[in-house]
């Protein structure tokens, strides 16, 4: 439902031009990376800005290494994990496809890793496993592939339907990030969980970003 705007007051409300004032808007801060065919034992995020070592808008929002510029602050309510993998459920042969896809989603968040979130020098969440990290946005549906190349005994069919889902982990209270407050997520494997194909991971925090009007 549209927010009632009967007033000029109500008008004034929500202008985004207001001199020396601060706004407030809802906005995550998003970070993805590589995740290696062979694995890693650590991943960092959130330690490269827009424009550093081939980061791009698709990459990530971040506009400084490892903090947020002044006067941004930003109320963290939400971790998510994001894994995509690099393998089609439709890839050849289609029953590899279907396995490896399904297969490295399993590995990675179901295996041994850990994510923890840095405020300063302080760890202020410690989770396992990724599983319990679900991302708000997925694709749902399912892959399937039958052969009709063998006697009719033979005939076989795969489908497959998995991805990482549950309720959004909460950050309960929030945290709140300052500005040029160093913070960094990190997942740490104690050994490195291979996959078929390199695929891409992604942290996301959803939450309220203050900063100026304008």
């Amino acid at each position: 439902m549209f927010n009632p705007l009967r007033t000029l007051d109500d008008f004034n409300r929500y202008a985004v031009n207001r001199k020396d004032q601060m706004e407030v808007i809802r906005q995550s801060l998003y970070d993805f990376q590589a995740y290696a065919m062979a694995g890693q034992t650590s991943l960092t995020f959130f330690s490269l800005p827009i424009g550093q070592g081939g980061k791009t808008k698709a990459d990530t929002n971040l506009t400084t290494a490892g903090s947020l510029p002044a006067p941004i602050r930003f109320a963290v309510q939400t971790m998510e994990v994001y894994f995509i993998p690099g393998v089609f459920p439709s890839g050849a042969p289609a029953a590899a496809g279907i396995d490896n896809h399904v297969n490295d989603i399993w590995e990675v968040m179901t295996g041994t890793a850990f994510l923890e979130l840095v405020i300063g020098s302080k760890p202020y969440l410690t989770e396992a496993p990724l599983l319990r990290l679900p991302p708000a946005a997925r694709m749902d549906g399912f892959a399937g592939m039958s052969d009709a190349t063998t006697a009719a005994a033979a005939l076989f069919s795969r489908t497959s339907h998995l991805h990482a889902c549950g309720a959004l982990y909460r950050i309960d209270p929030v945290l709140l990030l300052e500005p040029n407050q160093n913070f960094s997520v990190t997942i740490n494997w104690p050994t490195a969980i291979g996959i078929s194909v390199a695929g891409r991971i992604g942290v996301v925090m959803q939450g309220v970003q203050a900063r100026n009007s304008q």
